[in-house]
């Protein structure tokens, strides 16, 4: 099995913005998730606070674009904006995508303060046309503060034609750690995997690596642009062709020259059925043991009459 010839292999280029500028919005952040109420003033402050990383973010991307990428990530939630600001970023990604002719993957949290649910945390393609092809809710959110003030996620991944590329995809973070999440994938498809993830230290690399078997189990490649952990950009066969650590590297920015495409799978075809399989084949083994166990420890009765007084 070979990935299928696409040409050559596309430059992308994950973005994290991280450090002094992020400082602000980090700290914003973190009082939100211990449960600290906002007042008006704070989420003005907390607004401005994004926006410098926002702007941060927008000129890496004017950056790497003009290096010659064709495919730009931005990692999870690493742009945060107010609901009432999310269109005119988007705008902004737009001009930025239209004018360098550029794929744009922008993953956003958007927060509504009066809502229960004030997170839409979410990622948007857009297109060299400036045109957005599709906008993708994360759908699992991990347990705790997210999944509680997290609205509703998308059904399945967001997947679709990008000329120049191949067929894209896109989820975000925790998502990756389901199978389920990624089963309609082959049947349309999907041959690049946009995943941007938000991890720590604790989870680092291993959240990483638990990712990269998605790939591997639907045949695709995929990049994977993490705040906190280690970004890769990897094949269908799991083969590495670009990696970058938060901890350890001074410039956030992973670049690499990444062949997209299908593997055949096994696993696309028949899904968890191979552990289902796997489970009744055990079961029957156990069964058959036992049953011959039995026979094993069963008296002779004729023997025992014949030897019978």
């Amino acid at each position: 099995m070979c990935i299928r010839d696409r040409g050559e292999p596309v430059r992308v280029a994950g973005i994290t913005v991280a450090g002094d500028v992020a400082t602000g919005r980090e700290a914003g952040l973190s009082r939100l998730m211990k449960g600290e109420a906002f007042a008006a003033e704070d989420w003005r402050a907390f607004a401005e606070a994004s926006r410098a990383v926002n702007e941060e973010l927008l000129r890496l991307s004017e950056q790497e674009a003009a290096k010659g990428a064709k495919l730009l990530l931005w990692s999870e939630g690493n742009a945060v904006v107010l609901a009432t600001e999310l269109e005119a970023l988007i705008a902004r990604g737009s001009a930025l995508a239209r004018e360098r002719g550029v794929w744009l993957g922008m993953s956003v949290a958007s927060m509504t303060p009066e809502a229960e649910r004030m997170l839409r945390n979410e990622l948007i393609l857009v297109g060299p046309d400036g045109a957005v092809a599709w906008r993708y809710v994360k759908a699992r959110p991990v347990p705790g503060w997210e999944a509680e003030h997290s609205i509703p996620g998308s059904a399945e991944p967001a997947v679709s034609q990008a000329p120049g590329v191949g067929v894209l995809g896109g989820a975000i973070c925790f998502d990756g750690d389901f199978p389920s999440v990624f089963a309609s994938t082959a049947e349309r498809g999907l041959e690049l995997l946009l995943l941007p993830s938000s991890d720590w230290k604790g989870i680092s690399p291993l959240h990483t690596r638990q990712a990269v078997f998605r790939a591997v189990e639907q045949g695709f490649s995929m990049v994977r642009q993490v705040n906190q952990g280690l970004s890769v950009a990897v094949d269908g066969y799991g083969r590495v062709y670009g990696e970058l650590d938060h901890f350890t590297a001074e410039e956030r920015v992973l670049r690499a020259e990444l062949p997209v495409g299908r593997v055949p799978t096994l696993y696309a075809r028949i899904g968890d059925s191979v552990g289902l399989l796997s489970g009744l084949l055990a079961l029957g083994w156990v069964l058959q043991a036992s049953i011959r166990g039995l026979i094993a420890r069963r008296p002779n009765f004729s023997s025992t009459r014949l030897s019978s007084p």
